[in-house]
């Protein structure tokens, strides 16, 4: 038989050699401008008492890392190791063993940028360990495991998605990308975050395209939701987009590659704080310049914008909720159709249908509705069946 193990003191985890070597090689703390402080990350009362519960759960079971956690944001991510803020310092940590050993739903998980964790520093170590990521209030994920069920969270706690849309990209035209835009609006209605539309390079258009384009956003989103003009060359905008995003709340910048992100944040910021990279001719698109995963502090009384490396595609799985937050006057117009299963496309009595013939739902929103819930259907289909959304 074999020996019961004794009970004692949990051992304490340190830094690895490795992380310490990886840590000394990522862009060091002092160099960094604008990393946000503590103070400019709003942590709620939920993730307090999570922290202090965490905290207890140590102390009860007479393990020493309880005297040496701290409360801490994620405000930077490179090559996927945290920079972290504590109401003292800033420094590099690493994740426990403990995420290692998680499965399913841990998984999702690991420290994004924005979230609150508990991290413990051990006595003569310069290095943290994150030990628990802290409930979020949002988390803004995409999919990117096909049908494997795999989700990506590109920064936790935001409270306004800037959906970002370059103007003129065909060079002579403000021909406005709805897709796009439509379904950037669902994933942040579905992260419970407030979006607001923000063209950039408006430079390259006309007054008159200008006018267009705004028009046919603002169809397409919805009264509630802001559409902004910016143009980084010209410093137009910018005092909108800085009014959307007051002190002790956290922003998030969403586009693709050569949208004009760092470009804008570089203007808000009133520096060039991040790289920018040049335009393809042929197509206007831009390679990735953003290769961390980095939150800035605007000045005051702003607060502070997560800038992410531009994404290609964004597939809609598993976002009814996001839809339907999008487009609800046509959920709520669909209770009235004599059929259940209405597509609102050709059957007798559809409600919908009645609606925009009414003008009361603009053609526009329910044209963008149709094909991003035909979209869905079709890759629920092809999941896997196990996978859980």
């Amino acid at each position: 038989m074999g020996k019961n193990k004794p009970r004692g003191k949990k051992r304490v985890q340190a830094p690895t050699v490795d992380a310490v070597a990886l840590a000394a090689s990522l862009p060091q703390v002092e160099t960094l401008r604008d990393i946000p402080s503590f103070s400019d990350m709003r942590i709620d009362d939920a993730q307090r008492a999570a922290f202090d519960a965490f905290i207890e759960q140590l102390a009860q079971a007479d393990a020493p890392a309880a005297s040496e956690m701290q409360l801490g944001c994620v405000v930077r991510l490179d090559r996927g190791f945290p920079l972290v803020a504590t109401e003292n310092s800033t420094f590099r940590a690493e994740h426990s063993v403990n995420f290692a050993k998680a499965r399913g739903e841990g998984e999702r998980l690991l420290p994004a940028v924005g979230d609150a964790v508990a991290v413990r520093v051990a006595p003569g170590h310069d290095m943290g360990v994150i030990e628990r990521v802290l409930p979020r209030r949002t988390a803004f994920e995409r999919w990117r495991g096909k049908n494997r069920g795999e989700r990506q969270v590109l920064a936790a706690n935001v409270d306004i998605i800037f959906i970002v849309q370059p103007l003129g990209a065909s060079r002579d035209t403000c021909e406005l990308v709805r897709d796009r835009i439509a379904r950037s609006l669902v994933l942040a209605y579905d992260c419970g975050a407030k979006p607001v539309v923000v063209f950039t390079k408006a430079d390259r258009c006309t007054p008159d395209e200008l006018e267009e384009t705004c028009q046919d956003a603002r169809r397409l989103v919805g009264e509630d939701v802001r559409v902004i003009v910016t143009s980084s060359a010209q410093a137009m905008g910018l005092d909108e987009v800085r009014a959307c995003i007051p002190a002790g709340t956290c922003g998030m910048i969403l586009g693709e590659s050569g949208a004009g992100k760092s470009t804008l944040l570089n203007a808000l910021l009133g520096y060039e704080a991040l790289a920018t990279g040049e335009v393809r001719e042929r197509d206007d698109a831009g390679r990735h310049t953003t290769v961390a995963r980095v939150m800035v502090s605007l000045p005051a009384p702003c607060g502070v914008i997560a800038d992410a490396p531009g994404l290609r595609s964004l597939p809609l799985v598993g976002h009814e909720r996001g839809l339907a937050r999008a487009f609800p006057e046509i959920v709520a117009a669909a209770h009235a159709c004599r059929f259940n299963d209405c597509t609102h496309t050709h059957e007798p009595g559809c409600a919908v249908r009645e609606a925009v013939d009414e003008g009361e739902i603009d053609a526009i929103r329910l044209e963008a509705f149709l094909a991003l819930a035909s979209e869905m259907r079709v890759s629920a289909q092809s999941l896997d069946p196990d996978i859980k959304l």
